[in-house]
């Protein structure tokens, strides 16, 4: 049915038999999405297309008219989302159709990632691929029959026009109804077995591990580094894997890999050399031109992962990326409340990329006597290389002149340049920002800033990073549970798993970075918020689903095994189970995480290399367990944590306490004369002896 679908022959107005209308009809000024709070939503507000949100109203009228239903998932920041908008949904004769005809639904795919998660699995089912704008098209009853991502309004680029999908699938409703149910129930079943389908094995290996990296390292880019060719994304977590593995094997290949990506990306044009942070993917193989939106979440994975490259190798480079990264978070993704914004978009001024790219001219007359050597050293031409204007990259030519210009002087010179050019740039008209808040993408920022105090000393991000666990605790920690997404004091209800994981993993890394008196804080709100999601999220089985089970609206309960635009949840669940496990002393935790392990360890085997996530929680499992304890209200203490931070030791637990009597097992028996420091380090329930200094503490550190 699919194939007979896409090939059937266009249908014009002028036919016996067409759908299409009179285009003159006229259209209400705003559609049912004038309510909503999504700034994506809000954005077709207005469109003539008669947009409902996804809910009761919208499926009640497609079951109540027998009309088919018309779902466009979307993002605020999507390029092609918008290329759509303006192509088709602001089209009178698409919207007129669409209208008579259809039932048609808009999401926020950020704001309801279950709906993505599942239409994306039916899309790329279907298609062989997915992305956004993602347009799928249902039965009353929620089945797809039809699925694709862009469409032009007219046949181009190789793809069917959206006026010919649309009028071919209507007819098709119309006089070939049965047919069309047929092939979306054969097809949901095809899914919902997938879905249901139980796991060949049950065994979890160390080997996975090695699996795992080996077949990562067959897609790697040799020549650009990164993995596969245009386009081309960061995949944080698996340079991440990288890098441990490297240390746990000794294999160097491995490392030497890794930063070969982290520096090409950190040269590149995917990163803003003028204003910090990364775009989301880069559109050639080289990571020049990047697809110029900016999303909190790419960043806040990208941090952590340079800050393991900083300590692993000493270089200053990747310290500088991970305090950029974040200063660019604090300044353009920060709101009054403490909340990370989601994303920037790609457009503006009605052009891809214009807020990020220059002339030379521009640059000239911005930075007189320096121009020259700033444009040298960024590859800025007076032909461009980006639509006649330049994007600024790092290139061999740059490196050459560093070094024929050595001196304490080039650094500050380039600094002093390229704030110059942000102070312009910010005079430009801005890309929109989309405002709301998202707890799972918070989460992952709070990580980051984390991260970032720890390496950098830079106290802005830690009270970034405290400022933002008060706002989400006290606000959006609700009764009903954790607030999905919040925009202008409007929650978004609903209980996803991606919350819970992604912000007890934050709310951990907050408790070893805060070493204030009342830090224990931290660890009992993570523990709350993981009792909370056993109960909503994990079977018997050990399954983990993204929602409960008592969601009505969603055709299939979705879980998500392996690692997508965002690491897997139920990955990042079990790797907070196991260390709160230890944190805790809790046992149960500790075998819920192996059970749930269990649980996807035929996906592990199957598809190792887009299991990265799941990965790394093996290797927690299964690698060596170091806690390192700290008690004492000294400056000694507080250098013994640093000597921690400043360490990689993969998958180690830090435990601080003033001595204020924390309730937490590890402290057990365990404490410091007034005014003094005792470290304590544990491999595998095994101590050694107590120390007093950091030095000495770090001298241990060295020989794990």
């Amino acid at each position: 049915m699919l194939a007979t679908l896409c090939c059937i022959s266009t249908l014009h107005a002028a036919e016996k038999g067409s759908l299409v209308t009179d285009p003159s009809d006229s259209f209400s000024p705003a559609n049912h999405l004038a309510g909503e709070n999504s700034p994506y939503l809000l954005s077709h507000a207005h469109n003539p297309v008669n947009w409902y949100p996804w809910g009761e109203e919208a499926l009640s009228k497609a079951r109540h008219e027998d009309k088919p239903i018309f779902l466009s998932i979307g993002y605020s920041a999507c390029h092609w989302c918008h290329v759509m908008e303006k192509e088709s949904f602001e089209d009178s004769t698409v919207a007129q159709f669409l209208n008579d005809y259809f039932v048609s639904i808009k999401v926020d795919r950020e704001q309801r990632p279950d709906l993505d998660h599942i239409y994306m699995s039916f899309t790329t089912a279907m298609t062989g691929s997915g992305g956004w704008p993602m347009s799928v098209f249902l039965t009353p009853d929620l089945k797809p029959f039809f699925a694709g991502t862009y469409f032009p309004r007219d046949d181009r680029y190789g793809r069917p026009g959206f006026i010919r999908v649309i009028t071919e699938l209507g007819k098709t409703w119309r006089d070939e109804r049965l047919s069309l149910i047929t092939s979306a129930n054969d097809i949901f079943d095809q899914i919902e077995n997938r879905y249901n389908r139980p796991d060949e094995i049950s065994i979890i290996r160390k080997t996975m591990i090695d699996s795992s990296a080996r077949a990562l390292m067959r897609n790697f880019d040799a020549s650009y580094g990164g993995f596969g060719t245009a386009p081309k994304f960061p995949h944080a977590l698996e340079l991440s894997l990288f890098m441990l593995y490297s240390k746990r094997s000794g294999d160097v290949h491995f490392l030497e890999l890794a930063q070969k990506a982290l520096q090409a990306m950190a040269r590149g044009g995917i990163y803003d050399q003028v204003g910090g942070g990364f775009a989301r993917y880069s559109t050639d193989k080289q990571w020049l031109v990047p697809h110029f939106e900016k999303m909190l979440y790419d960043n806040a994975l990208l941090v952590p992962t340079y800050a393991d490259a900083f300590l692993i190798t000493g270089d200053s480079l990747y310290r500088q990326i991970v305090v950029e990264s974040l200063d660019f978070i604090l300044r353009e993704m920060t709101d009054s409340s403490g909340g990370f914004c989601s994303a920037l978009d790609a457009d503006s001024e009605g052009k891809e990329g214009e807020f990020y790219v220059w002339t030379k001219k521009e640059i000239e007359e911005l930075l007189g006597s320096d121009a020259e050597f700033f444009c040298q050293y960024y590859n800025v031409t007076d032909s461009g290389n980006f639509e006649g204007k330049s994007i600024l990259f790092v290139s061999g030519n740059s490196d050459k002149m560093r070094t024929e210009q050595s001196g304490e002087g080039f650094d500050s010179r380039l600094s002093h340049c390229r704030a110059k050019l942000l102070i312009a740039r910010n005079k430009r008209v801005r890309p929109l920002t989309d405002d709301k808040v998202l707890t799972s993408w918070n989460g992952l920022a709070l990580t980051a800033f984390c991260r970032g105090y720890q390496i950098s000393g830079e106290k802005r991000f830690l009270e970034a990073a405290i400022a933002n666990a008060q706002f989400i605790l006290g606000h959006l920690n609700r009764a009903q549970g954790l607030t999905h997404a919040y925009r202008k004091g409007i929650h978004f209800e609903g209980a996803f798993l991606e919350d819970y994981a992604f912000y007890i993993r934050g709310l951990l890394d907050l408790y070893e970075t805060d070493l204030s008196a009342d830090n224990h804080r931290w660890v009992e709100s993570a523990l709350a918020l993981t009792e909370q999601a056993i109960t909503l999220f994990i079977d018997d089985s050990g399954a983990i689903y993204l929602r409960p089970d008592n969601q009505r609206d969603l055709v299939i309960r979705p879980k998500e095994e392996s690692d997508g635009a965002i690491p897997s949840a139920a990955s990042y669940l079990i790797q907070s189970l196991l260390r709160l496990g230890r944190i805790t002393d809790r046992n149960d935790f500790t075998q819920l995480a192996e059970k749930a392990l269990r649980a996807i360890a035929g996906q592990i085997e199957a598809y190792p290399g887009g299991m990265t996530s799941a990965i790394l929680a093996l290797d927690y499992y299964f690698n060596d367990k170091i806690e390192v304890v700290i008690v004492g209200e000294s400056t000694e203490a507080t250098s013994m944590a640093r000597a921690v931070w400043h360490a990689y030791i993969p998958n180690r637990v830090l435990a601080y306490s003033q001595g204020n009597g924390s309730a937490l097992p590890l402290f057990l028996g365990r404490s410091a004369p007034p005014g003094k420091a005792q470290g304590f380090i544990c491999r595998n329930s095994t101590c050694g002896l107590p120390v007093s200094t950091a030095s000495e503490l770090a001298q241990q550190l060295r020989e794990l």
